[in-house]
């Protein structure tokens, strides 16, 4: 795992230093698939990690995770069968986001109904949706 080191709500006056780091990565590892946030977020850095993402995996298959709170609209053309177990990981995921976590939309029940709702759209009990960027066949 590599975390990277830019200034919160400050990352569009680093997008070139990000354009690079996004650039070593993709060198490095050549994914198949790279999930990035959703074109509609709304946090002025998340923007600028999903077009900076996908300037740089133009020739891979991305997909936006959706994040309710800073989503006004997601498509949700892509979705993932989730098992309980998946769910209940990433709920201890997400509590490990020490700045987040103490915020509504970290609660467990938060996170259970949104994968509740997605499972009730393709007909399972959990699912998690993506917004689809771009997909390779």
């Amino acid at each position: 795992m590599r975390c990277l080191d830019f200034e919160v709500r400050h990352f569009s006056t680093h997008r070139q230093a990000i354009l690079d780091d996004l650039h070593e990565l993709h060198t490095e590892f050549d994914p198949d698939i790279v999930f990035t946030p959703s074109m509609n977020d709304l946090h002025q850095d998340h923007k600028t990690l999903a077009e900076e993402s996908r300037r740089i995996f133009k020739r891979t298959t991305m997909l936006g995770y959706e994040m309710p709170w800073n989503n006004i609209s997601f498509d949700t053309f892509a979705f993932c069968v989730l098992k309980k177990e998946h769910l209940d990981k990433k709920i201890k995921a997400l509590k490990c986001y020490n700045s987040q976590k103490h915020k509504e939309y970290f609660e467990d029940n938060f996170i259970e109904s949104l994968a509740i709702t997605r499972g009730v759209q393709i007909n399972t009990k959990y699912a998690e949706a993506f917004e689809v960027i771009r997909w390779i066949m």
